[in-house]
């Protein structure tokens, strides 16, 4: 019985750039849908996971965060070649 032949690279391409079967059938982004019919107990516990995965991430990656977030909230660079030559005076 023959081998089944393993699919070909493409020249140049990098193995991240190509996506395994199972997610390429995946759509780019799930929607989240909340059940309106939680107890209030479902629901605090959903809160508390969430809230534990968050801190678990914030304990991991905090400098990472705080540097994203500042550069998130910079004011962009102005270009002085845009800036308007009609000054008052």
């Amino acid at each position: 019985m023959a081998k089944p032949k393993k699919p070909r690279r493409r020249r140049g391409a990098r193995i991240s750039d190509q996506a395994p079967a199972h997610v390429a059938e995946l759509q780019y982004a799930v929607p989240l849908a909340i059940p309106t019919y939680w107890t209030p107990e479902q629901a605090i516990a959903v809160f508390e996971l969430i809230d534990d995965l968050r801190d678990q991430i914030w304990s991991i990656y905090h400098t990472d965060l705080q540097q994203m977030i500042r550069l998130q909230r910079q004011p962009a660079p102005t270009d002085p070649l845009e800036l308007d030559d009609d000054l008052p005076f």
